[in-house]
């Protein structure tokens, strides 16, 4: 995964049961031609392309997108067949023998390119016998429902995967697309596509209004034995190992990665990117903006460890009284 936290990256393979690739995909030609780009010369131009996918990670058949300077250790792992990438990122791109897509706004374009090479499938549920759905649920074609799985009233569950004695709370929305925008080089607001799935193991509890966005592209994560409470929301792409533990209104953003058995209080936020090591614990109100080690107790706003923040508060007493 491309940011500032140290999880692994992904490789993206698109579920035939939410979603088709585009029969024979595109050339980069043809590619380039429907978002009115221009192609590169030669044989390039034939090489074919599948099916969207972070940068790093990417395999051949893939496109991908380089936006920045900061995501450029995301090509060491990459080995798509095309990026689309600015002129000042193209020799990088090139360097890894990716077919370099000149444009000035790449992100924008990979959202483009996604709604060409990917559409949603109309396939049948898969819900065991033994499932307890009220009957006001809404169920997305291609989900799968392990058995002992308890959901809520009026909740809506899409491009899922269940795992068993799993419990989901009343209008909590499971699958839904992730918040994304691109901007496009005259300023227009183009939403991403998410083209990913969510993944709950067994034994998880999901309390009610909770939202789990599906990945954009790879999958939404939560782990076996997870205890979710009401009101937390839960970005596309981000990963909660083993039981983890989220108090109301917890909200995590895109691609994080929460290690096994952290505990979030109410409220505690995090920027997007965030890895979040096992064992750690995020007090109520944690305004997490950077990585956050293994073991530690961290709290404030900016989040920071514990008794270094209440150093900071014992200090500010200590002023107003003067």
């Amino acid at each position: 995964m491309e940011g500032r936290g140290t999880a692994p990256y992904l490789i993206v393979m698109i579920d035939p049961r939410f979603y088709t690739l585009r029969d024979g995909g595109l050339s980069v030609a043809e590619l380039c031609a429907r978002l009115d780009l221009a192609a590169p010369e030669g044989s390039f131009a034939d090489t074919l392309i599948c099916q969207p996918a972070p940068l790093a990670g990417s395999q051949p058949g893939d496109v991908c997108f380089l936006e920045s300077k900061r995501h450029v250790a995301a090509l060491e792992t990459a080995n798509a067949s095309a990026c689309f990438v600015p002129p000042n990122l193209a020799e990088q791109v090139s360097a890894r023998h990716i077919i370099p897509i000149l444009c000035k706004a790449p992100k924008y374009q990979l959202a483009r390119a996604t709604d060409l090479l990917v559409q949603p499938s109309v396939t049948q549920t898969d819900i065991a016998p033994t499932a307890d759905i009220h009957s006001s649920v809404h169920i997305g074609p291609g989900v799968s429902i392990a058995d002992g799985v308890k959901i809520g009233p009026n909740s809506v569950i899409m491009n899922a995967i269940i795992g068993k004695d799993t419990t989901i709370g009343a209008c909590t929305v499971i699958g839904g697309s992730g918040f994304g925008v691109a901007i496009g080089p005259a300023g227009s607001v183009l939403p991403v596509p998410h083209v990913g799935r969510v993944i709950i193991g067994e034994r998880v509890r999901i309390g009610s209004n909770v939202c789990v966005d599906r990945g954009q592209l790879g999958d939404t994560k939560i782990s076996n034995d997870c205890q979710i409470d009401n009101l937390v929301q839960i970005a596309h792409n981000c990963v909660l190992e083993r039981g983890c533990i989220l108090a109301g209104r917890v909200g995590l953003s895109g691609s994080c990665h929460i290690g096994e058995g952290v505990m979030m209080g109410g409220s505690a936020g995090l920027a997007d990117h965030i890895t979040v090591g096992a064992g750690a614990r995020l007090a109520a109100f944690a305004g997490v903006m950077h990585d956050v080690p293994a073991g530690e107790t961290w709290s404030g706003i900016p989040a920071m460890p514990i008794r270094d923040h209440m150093r900071i508060v014992a200090q500010a007493k200590r002023a107003i009284k003067k």
